[in-house]
């Protein structure tokens, strides 16, 4: 299996993982023949062929996909092509809002706050491949931006109070989730001092809510599983 990570770049760069280790880091022991390729954004030519891979990932990242950029319309491009070839797509928090808005949804910036530091997350929805089975998670989370509108078909199954679509998914092509399941509280905390004046009100709260556990190794264990489902139905 060939699983490319698509990435725009990370917010800190020399004192944590980069955004595509840290992924690799939580999905590689259980995708142990994987082949990881990483293209960047901004500096990379995209796939041609985008059947050269048999999933995508798309990290987080800095920007807003409302930004009128040339590397995004590019990448929105590739994710509908990914999508019509019908081959598994999988976003995080910027990849998240990439894929809505790529698809037919929509996203906008909430000016009321953000969602920062450890938060909860509930799961509305279960879908097969949501193993192991809880009813609410503890994530991180870094985003002003959110979703307001699914693309059409697809089916909410996270939410927060915060951010009511956390995460959404269309039948066994797309996976998209609003919060950090590849974040280390270390990573969290350095983004929340960074953007203190940002934050505002919210950033003490935000401090204090790392002391929370995450479960991001829940939710790294999902994205294995959607992305393995059509190889587990081929060997049955």
């Amino acid at each position: 299996m060939r699983i490319c990570i698509l990435t725009p770049g990370d917010p800190i760069k020399k004192s944590h993982r980069s955004s595509s280790e840290r992924f690799i880091d939580l999905l590689a022991p259980q995708l142990s023949k994987a082949e990881w390729v990483t293209i960047h954004c901004l500096e990379d030519e995209l796939p041609l062929d985008v059947k050269e891979f048999d999933a995508y990932l798309i990290t987080g990242g800095k920007y807003s996909v409302f930004e009128d950029l040339d590397w995004q319309h590019s990448l929105f491009d590739l994710i509908r092509k990914v999508y019509q070839n019908n081959i598994p797509i999988v976003g995080i928090c910027y990849g998240h809002q990439a894929l809505a808005h790529a698809l037919g949804g929509q996203v906008e910036r909430f000016d009321n706050g953000w969602g920062a530091g450890v938060t909860t997350v509930n799961i509305i929805n279960q879908p097969d491949w949501l193993e192991p089975l809880v009813e609410k998670v503890y994530l991180l989370a870094m985003h002003q931006d959110q979703v307001t509108k699914m693309p059409a078909n697809a089916t909410r199954f996270l939410d927060n109070h915060f951010c009511h679509i956390s995460g959404f998914y269309i039948e066994d092509r797309v996976l998209a989730i609003q919060q950090h399941p590849e974040f280390t509280p270390e990573l969290c905390r350095d983004l929340i001092l960074r953007r203190k004046e940002r934050i505002g009100e919210q950033y003490e709260s935000a401090l204090q809510s790392l002391e929370i556990e995450h479960q991001g190794d829940f939710v790294g264990q999902w994205m294995v599983n959607f992305i393995r489902q059509r190889e587990q139905a081929q060997s049955v």
